[in-house]
């Protein structure tokens, strides 16, 4: 694994998450309570981007479809709710997530050095 360093603490907010990359990969960063946490910027729905999404609780949701995943660990919380923010009826939701089952989004483990956060890839 390389260690590779993707913000400072002063780029990251309890708010909002912030869209960088380490290596190849496009990842979001945000604080949540005092630790900071990042996943991949790729929803394991249709592998679209969630850098968009709402940061609420620890929680973003993907701004296509729903889907709700911890900021910490990656695990979903929920699969395909919406479109575009619309809610979805349970029927709706089964055609729209198109037979994939609920997957986790990929997290990496932020460490910090001084006011620099890395991930390991």
């Amino acid at each position: 694994m390389t260690k590779v360093k993707i913000a400072t603490t002063a780029d990251v907010s309890t708010d909002k998450v912030l869209k960088t990359s380490a290596g190849d990969r496009s990842i979001l960063v945000a604080k949540v309570g005092d630790k900071y946490c990042s996943v991949a910027n790729k929803c394991p729905h249709l592998g679209l981007p969630m850098a968009k999404g709402k940061l609420e609780n620890g929680t973003i949701t993907c701004p296509f479809h729903g889907s709700k995943f911890e900021m910490c660990t990656g695990k979903n919380v929920e699969w395909v709710e919406s479109i575009a923010g619309i809610s979805l009826p349970g029927v709706a939701k089964k055609i729209v997530s198109m037979g994939k089952t609920p997957s986790d989004v990929a997290s990496f483990s932020v460490t910090q050095e001084g006011d620099d956060l890395f991930v390991d890839i």
